[in-house]
């Protein structure tokens, strides 16, 4: 099937983009002006109808995407999709994702409600009258859009919190690693295991299958939706910058989906403005500015997440506690499955949370997290209104949700870093691995806010976040084990201390920079490496040409990329041989191939090689395997060995995967360089080199502050939806090659720049 053809028989389905549309739920006219990448600017005389006009914009535009995302919440993407949605409605019902969603909801300040409200009504109106007919993927399915509900909007946070939570895979893969091959195992070839945590407590005898079964619907939820591998961050103080302004640069990482995740938007009230990158389905500009200050996120990687071994009584309804059962709450849960018989959830709520594994043999997993309990909180809902630094940092006293980092630049020239998210003190262990929960759990306080790592106007002139460690592992407060590899961060440091003239160019070129730093730590050890084989002789000298770069293009990346596959199999391998598949990174679930165990092997090797304790006939082998697999698979010359070949980016959509589709909405391959390591993101695979990149940068921010109109942003792919529009791809050359869009600021350039003008108004009382 064709685009082409597709058009022809279903229509090209445009949203409204100019004249006048009545509405219900604004209390005044709002104005829409679209330029020519798409880009809309709301103007509104309340918040509440500027939230309306931005929800609208979205239903217009991502009317499919938010279709799947309020399923997912309410737990009813079966009935739209079949057999294959139910274990995403089930671990939904089982989380509680909607039930939570409206006791989170009846406590949030009235403000902060009422705009919730009006961006879940202006979404609705969006879909229903900003587009003459449904999207296609309704057509194709045979469905009619939901009505999204302000339950739903705050019901994406709860999601969002639990897809980025920092270590739900890691915390099974651990617990495979431990049954399989023991602890020893475990404290080898965990690069973050605790030496404190008790891996000597013995596991459940029966919560291995469990474990197993947790993680499948695990994988199968985040194969629906994508998942993070990180983010960076960075600001400058004026002293580094060309013009004597701060300047912020973000880049958070995201699955390669189509559409993306971001939408691009500038919205004004008599009060404020803001613009830069709104996440779809939700009322809240997460990274941009609003004329004063800027601000950017990456994942905070805060553990606010843990699962706790259940012994479930003899009645099915209790848990162990002490040395009894409690009873738990239970909840029965319908799901309705097109095509098929309904499906009965029963939900048992625990004293430490919800069963969020199958009850099997007596054993079961339950799941405490901060994002589940509910609490009055403002954050990125209420940012575009903060005039100072410290007005911004406090919005994010208390926040529930998913732990973020916060870089911050202003006008009166401050920058700065905040990590933020509720972080638990628990009563025991440390949350890397599920442990029995009949005597564990946490304190009811959290770690106070002002002891979360925080700088502002340090000396260095700079502030970064590369999902790194916040702080040393041995200063308090206890925050997690599970950070990403230090790398990226290094490399950002590493250029914003060697220049004092940065500029908007500048940034976006260290944001698709390819400098390999393990590279150039393990690179003495490598070539010290003595071999007999031709194939080693040969991968030594093409790594021994090599700059380090992780281009796509000539074959050093291609060899390095392998060898290090090669390396980090052949240790894991042996020293946790029966469970080496999870080590490496294995997902447990064929929609979802890895673990975010694939993205932390790189610097464990590092640590080996300069520690001595790689044998060089190991890393001989390695190197000469790696040369067999490029000429396997690129042929047999080495000049056409690029690493951008071996696995291209693709950017999927849902229905992609129901070929013919994917040759309608799906878009690459693109010739890709970088890993996880580099700044820009694409991470590797070691297990399945062939596997597209999982995650990259779904979005680039560089912001002149104080010159707004000069920052750039782009996203890979564009504003729309609909494959039918030139903006579902508009931006992706651009994104390609390190380039951006501006969003106007002044009234005179969003004039001079808009295409297309709607203006909706109330509709009368009588219709």
């Amino acid at each position: 099937m064709e685009l082409g053809y597709l058009l022809r028989v279903l229509g090209r389905r445009m949203p409204v983009t100019d004249g006048v549309l009545r509405v219900n739920g604004v209390q005044g006219p709002v104005g829409i002006r679209r330029d020519r990448f798409g880009v809309p600017y709301v103007s509104a005389a309340t918040d509440a109808d500027a939230w309306f006009g931005l929800g609208f914009c979205h239903g217009q535009d991502r009317a499919f995407q938010l279709e799947s995302l309020i399923r997912v919440i309410r737990g009813t993407l079966s009935e739209l999709i079949g057999p294959e949605g139910v274990p995403i409605d089930r671990l939904s019902r089982r989380m509680g994702l909607r039930v939570r969603a409206e006791e989170q909801l009846a406590v949030l300040p009235a403000e902060i409600r009422e705009n919730v409200e009006a961006y879940a009504r202006g979404v609705d109106a969006g879909i229903r009258i900003g587009c003459e007919r449904p999207a296609h993927e309704f057509v194709l399915l045979r469905a009619e859009p939901s009505t999204m509900e302000a339950a739903d909007v705050v019901g994406m946070f709860e999601l969002m919190s639990f897809l980025l939570a920092s270590n739900w895979d890691r915390e099974l893969a651990r617990y495979r690693v431990l049954t399989l091959d023991g602890p020893d195992a475990l404290r080898s070839v965990d690069v973050t295991y605790p030496e404190w945590h008790p891996v000597s407590i013995p596991p459940h005898p029966a919560a291995g299958s469990v474990a197993d079964r947790l993680a499948e619907d695990v994988a199968a939820f985040r194969a629906v939706l994508g998942e993070g591998g990180g983010s960076n961050a960075w600001a400058v103080s004026s002293d580094k910058t060309a013009t004597g302004r701060p300047l912020l640069a973000n880049d958070p990482h995201l699955a390669p989906t189509l559409p993306p995740h971001w939408y691009l938007v500038h919205l004004r009230t008599p009060v404020w403005a803001a613009a830069g990158a709104s996440f779809v389905g939700v009322p809240a500009i997460p990274v941009g500015h609003n004329g004063f200050c800027a601000w950017g996120v990456t994942a905070g990687l805060v553990d606010n997440t843990d699962l706790f071994l259940e012994e479930v009584g003899p009645d099915g309804r209790s848990v162990r506690q002490g040395d009894g059962f409690v009873p738990c709450r239970v909840r029965e849960e319908v799901i309705r499955v097109k095509g098929s018989d309904p499906v009965v959830e029963t939900v048992l709520e625990t004293p430490r949370g919800p069963i969020v594994g199958p009850a099997l043999d007596a054993a079961a997993i339950s799941m405490k997290a901060t994002w589940l309990e509910p609490t009055g909180y403002v954050g990125l809902l209420g940012i575009h209104k903060a005039r100072s630094w410290d007005e911004f940092r406090a919005m994010f006293d208390p926040w529930p949700g998913l732990p973020l980092n916060l870089v911050y630049a202003d006008r009166d020239g401050h920058i700065g870093w905040q990590l933020v998210g509720d972080a638990p003190i628990r009563l025991k262990g440390a949350g890397a691995l599920p442990i029995p929960g009949a005597d564990a759990g946490w304190e009811d306080r959290r770690v106070p806010f002002e002891e979360m790592p925080h700088t502002v106007d340090p000396d260095e002139g700079y502030v970064a976040s590369a999902n790194n460690r916040p702080i040393p592992a041995d200063e308090p407060p206890f925050l997690g084990v599970d950070w990403i590899e230090g790398y990226r961060y290094m490399r950002i440091c590493e250029a914003l201390a060697g220049r004092d003239d940065w500029t908007v160019d500048g940034f976006l070129r260290l944001q698709t920079d390819l400098v390999s730093i393990p590279w150039r730590e393990m690179r003495p050890h490598v070539l010290a490496t003595a071999g007999d084989d031709p194939d080693t002789r040969t991968g030594l000298a093409i790594l021994e040409a090599w700059d380090g770069v992780v281009s796509p293009h000539g074959p050093g990346p291609c060899v390095y990329e392998l060898f290090v596959a090669e390396l980090v199999g052949d240790l894991v391998r042996e020293l946790a041989p029966r469970s080496a598949e999870w080590a490496l990174g294995k997902g447990f679930n064929p929609l979802v191939p890895d673990t975010a165990y694939a993205l932390v092997r790189t610097g464990w090797l590092v640590d080996l090689l300069r520690s001595g304790r790689v044998e060089e006939s190991r890393v001989a082998a390695a190197v000469a395997r790696a040369v067999r697999q490029a000429r396997d698979r690129l042929g047999p010359d080495p000049s056409g060995w690029n690493w951008g070949d071996l696995r291209p980016l693709r950017l999927g959509h849902p229905l992609g995967r129901r070929r013919p589709l994917d040759k309608v909405f799906d878009l690459g391959p693109i010739r890709w360089g970088g890993d996880a390591t580099t700044v820009s993101q694409a991470a590797v695979v070691h297990h399945s080199m062939d596997t597209p990149p999982p995650f990259i940068a779904s979005l680039r921010t560089v912001i002149d502050v104080g010159n707004w109109s000069a920052s750039r942003f782009v996203l890979p792919g564009g504003q729309s939806g609909n494959p039918a529009s030139r903006h579902y791809r508009d931006q992706l050359d651009l994104w390609a090659t390190g380039g951006g869009i501006p969003i106007a600021w002044e009234e005179d350039e969003i004039e001079a720049r808009t295409v297309r003008t709607l203006r909706l108004v109330p509709r009368s009382p009588t219709g």
